[in-house]
């Protein structure tokens, strides 16, 4: 059975470390805001500068921790994503490494908040960032995962419509916000 409890641990530790502006993004931050499903891995966004890589990369060391260090610095320096992987258990954490300059992600990681995820006291996206965004990685893909979550999420938690649909409007996902809404005021 994956443990996601030790990498994810470890990996908020190190971000905290490196005084990275961090927050916990997918099925994990939807679990937050009550979606039951499992997940495979933790997804963490991340601000993590060319100059602050190897410091993090450092606060990993001696972990038992897959970290490809290449594809880390890549991330910081241009932006995208790694895994950190804890080989004993399969514990996994996707890291997305945004650019401070991202106007959307630097809102989400203004709006985060603090709680306890997996038994660790973290930074997660509101409920409100986390339907924003999975509508947003649905664009292409159509996913019903991502939707189902978004229905659960709309239906279990009062959202802040104003602040979505002005951000659905900048990120292109108005249409899909507006057929949530109708389905989840009903």
């Amino acid at each position: 059975m994956i443990d996601l409890v030790y990498a994810f641990r470890l990996v908020v530790l190190a971000l905290e470390d490196v005084s990275a502006r961090y927050l916990v993004v997918g099925s994990t931050a939807a679990g937050a805001w009550g979606v039951a499903r499992s997940t495979r891995d933790v997804d963490i966004v991340a601000v993590i500068s060319s100059d602050s890589v190897e410091a993090f990369l450092s606060a990993l060391e001696g972990n038992d921790l897959y970290v490809p260090a290449d594809e880390a610095r890549l991330a910081a320096e241009f932006g995208g994503s790694f895994n950190i992987l804890h080989t004993a258990t399969g514990g996994k954490v996707d890291l997305f490494v945004c650019s401070p300059d991202d106007k959307f992600e630097s809102v989400r990681l203004d709006r985060r908040v603090q709680l306890n995820i997996l038994g660790v006291l973290t930074w997660v996206a509101t409920p409100e960032d986390v339907v924003l965004s999975k509508l947003r990685w649905r664009l292409e893909s159509r996913s019903e995962t991502q939707w189902r979550d978004c229905i659960e999420i709309a239906a279990s938690q009062n959202l802040d419509t104003d602040y979505m649909r002005l951000w659905a409007h900048q990120i292109g996902i108005t249409s899909d916000l507006e057929e949530l809404l109708a389905t989840t005021q009903n």
